[in-house]
């Protein structure tokens, strides 16, 4: 999780580019907010041509976006009613047999909480996709916006406790310095700390 500017969802898409190109894993990434026409053209600026690997079966886009914006298109997965969890429950899992797929990203969950009324129902959600998710031999990335820097040391929001790691990206506006922390990562020793890293042409890196 992170505010507007801090590498969130570059992160994310890295994260399946290098999975499919590096490890042979294939991915899904599901996009709430952005077309993935534009997805793929902002993303051409590193070099990672989603494209040609949609075509290779190795990413599929699975688009939440334009039936919203009452666009149509043909080269790509489309969740045809909505946010409805079960219906993207059903769409994943077809998916991720499909391609056999080993990572995932979901961008973003803030677009699932517009359509929810209160907390209880939201984790009534995340419930129900964490619980099938955890079926599969797949590791997802959920992206969220934060609404505060103060995330994970006194402002904890539902999602912090559903899953098994946060990890938070920031953005210091006045120093215009970046930096990701692991808040929490269930089973395991991490490390403690804000590093510094930056959006290169190649993606994001970590300075140690």
């Amino acid at each position: 999780m992170g505010g507007p500017g801090s590498g969130k969802s570059i992160f994310g898409i890295q994260y399946l580019y290098k999975g499919a190109t590096e490890y042979g894993e294939p991915g899904i990434y599901v996009t709430l907010e952005e077309t993935p026409q534009k997805i793929r053209r902002n993303i051409l600026s590193f070099g990672w041509n989603l494209k040609e690997l949609e075509e290779q079966r190795k990413i599929v886009i699975v688009d939440a976006v334009s039936h919203r914006i009452q666009e149509t298109e043909l080269d790509h997965e489309i969740l045809k009613k909505g946010l409805d969890v079960e219906n993207m429950i059903v769409n994943l899992e077809d998916a991720i047999k499909d391609i056999g797929a080993k990572r995932l990203v979901l961008d973003s969950l803030s677009v699932m909480g517009m359509y929810t009324e209160t907390d209880f129902d939201m984790r009534t959600k995340l419930l129900r996709l964490s619980g099938s998710l955890a079926t599969h031999d797949i590791t997802t990335l959920v992206i969220t916006e934060a609404q505060s820097e103060d995330v994970g040391t006194t402002v904890f929001p539902p999602e912090t406790f559903m899953f098994d790691g946060v990890l938070t990206l920031r953005l210091d506006t006045d120093s215009q310095e970046r930096r990701i922390s692991i808040r929490k990562m269930r089973g395991t020793k991490h490390v403690i700390g804000a590093y510094r890293f930056e959006i290169t042409d190649d993606g994001i890196q970590v300075i140690p």
